[in-house]
């Protein structure tokens, strides 16, 4: 008998100084953790188990990305974490975004 723990997968991109990982976070519904950022502000998280994973190096982006089933990042090294709701929409080919102004 499998026995596991339901969990609401948070596609995601997290920066360190060394690579560029996107992924899925697995959050816990209903409760503690179940937002990225009190995963990231538990006191006793050292790591965050990344799913479906692919990384690759930041200072050479150019670098074919390598893939994984899961990669664990100790949750000191990351410097920036972007979790996405939804699949970011493609934009129309040609389309020009102009910058805001703040």
């Amino acid at each position: 008998m499998a026995y596991g723990v339901k969990t609401i997968p948070v596609r995601v991109k997290i920066y360190t100084d060394e690579y560029l990982v996107t992924g899925l976070l697995h959050t816990k519904p209903g409760g503690y953790k179940e937002r990225v950022s009190d995963i990231l502000n538990d006191p006793t998280a050292r790591f965050v188990v990344v799913t479906e994973a692919t990384f690759r190096s930041v200072s050479l982006p150019s670098a074919t990305a390598k893939r994984c089933d899961s990669l664990v990042v100790r949750v000191d090294d990351i410097k920036l974490l972007v979790p996405f709701d939804k699949e970011p929409e493609a934009r129309p080919a040609g389309e020009v975004v102009e910058p805001q102004s703040w």
